[in-house]
């Protein structure tokens, strides 16, 4: 009985069948792999640096990359019998009747549409790539599903690790993970366009959040990025002294301040000595000099420096004049 390709990637609940109910028709179908002898391959794939992509570019953008690449899958794979379903953050599909030999023609072209992608995150474009493991039976092997979700993402896990962008291959018939290790080499060429096309990404992402068209660098995209930072540095290094000193000015300006209001008391005290002028009057009359203009105020100043003048003028009449002995 031929088998009806279903995949629920997407985790929607209107979908036929929850992931729980898809992983059990897979552990059912690996089953009858066994049972019949046909050969089943399987195939887990995450999109590389999906997570940095989420914190760069936003939530929204994440999801869109998320539902490309699945929808992506379904069309790389619509000719082929399988089910799929998302583990976590990975896209994990089985095939069967697909030998090993018609996995991995399978699985590039799921890496060459990838790179066909492109996404406005609104404010730079950004390029997809993946990374895939593939593992298979053949007809005489027993099948189980969850050892190929093992080491589809054991071999998946590689080749993230290499740098992305590639399927490695884990040969279950050698029970060996030094397997996939050995076709996960790492392509050192391979791994610096994958950096340097990300930091195209970054750089190019730092110019249109400003509103600006972001240049062609020919090429000298990391030496603009560290001058970048060199100025960026060196401007805020110009900031934090600017404010230094303005705080050293403004000390300065509280100590003279403090120097001159010293003086001044000081002044008034001797001149009080001086004049022979009690402080407690003093102090009145420097509040009563305090009062403002007003309409209001100035016929009460009147009136209280009028007081004053008495209250001195009486108290120097009853004063004792120099030479003379107190009664």
């Amino acid at each position: 009985m031929p088998q009806i390709p279903i995949a629920n990637f997407t985790g929607n609940i209107d979908s036929l069948f929850s992931q729980e109910e898809l992983q059990r028709l897979m552990q059912s179908e690996c089953e009858r792999a066994t049972r019949y002898g046909y050969p089943v391959t399987a195939i887990m794939v995450a999109v590389d640096r999906i997570d940095q992509l989420g914190d760069l570019y936003g939530t929204e953008s994440r999801d869109a990359i998320m539902g490309e690449v699945s929808a992506l899958l379904r069309k790389s794979t619509r000719e082929s019998d399988y089910l799929g379903c998302m583990v976590g953050n990975h896209f994990f599909a089985i095939f069967p009747h697909t030998p090993g030999s018609d996995g991995l023609p399978l699985a590039e072209r799921l890496l060459e549409g990838a790179t066909n992608l492109l996404f406005d995150s609104g404010a730079a474009n950004v390029l997809v790539t993946l990374s895939l493991g593939l593992s298979f039976r053949t007809a005489d092997e027993s099948v189980d599903m969850l050892e190929l979700q093992t080491e589809v993402n054991s071999a998946m896990g590689l080749a993230s690790a290499s740098g992305g962008n590639r399927v490695v291959r884990y040969a279950a018939s050698l029970g060996s993970k030094g397997n996939a290790a050995l076709d996960a080499a790492p392509d050192l060429e391979e791994l610096g366009e994958n950096l340097g096309l990300l930091l195209n990404q970054k750089v190019a992402g730092i110019f249109e959040s400003m509103g600006q068209e972001p240049p062609d660098f020919g090429g000298n995209e990391h030496e603009v990025l560290a001058l970048a930072v060199e100025k960026m540095e060196a401007s805020h290094s110009k900031m934090r002294q600017d404010h230094a000193d303005r705080v050293e000015q403004l000390e300065r300006r509280l100590a003279k301040m403090s120097e001159s209001l010293e003086i001044t008391e000081e002044e008034l005290q001797r001149v009080l000595a001086t004049r022979n002028v009690d402080s407690g009057i003093a102090s009145i009359y420097r509040t009563v000099q305090g009062l403002s203009d007003v309409e209001g105020n100035l016929a009460l100043k009147k009136e209280m420096m009028a007081a004053i003048f008495e209250a001195n003028l009486e108290l120097k009449n009853k004063a004792p004049q120099q030479g003379e002995q107190p009664s």
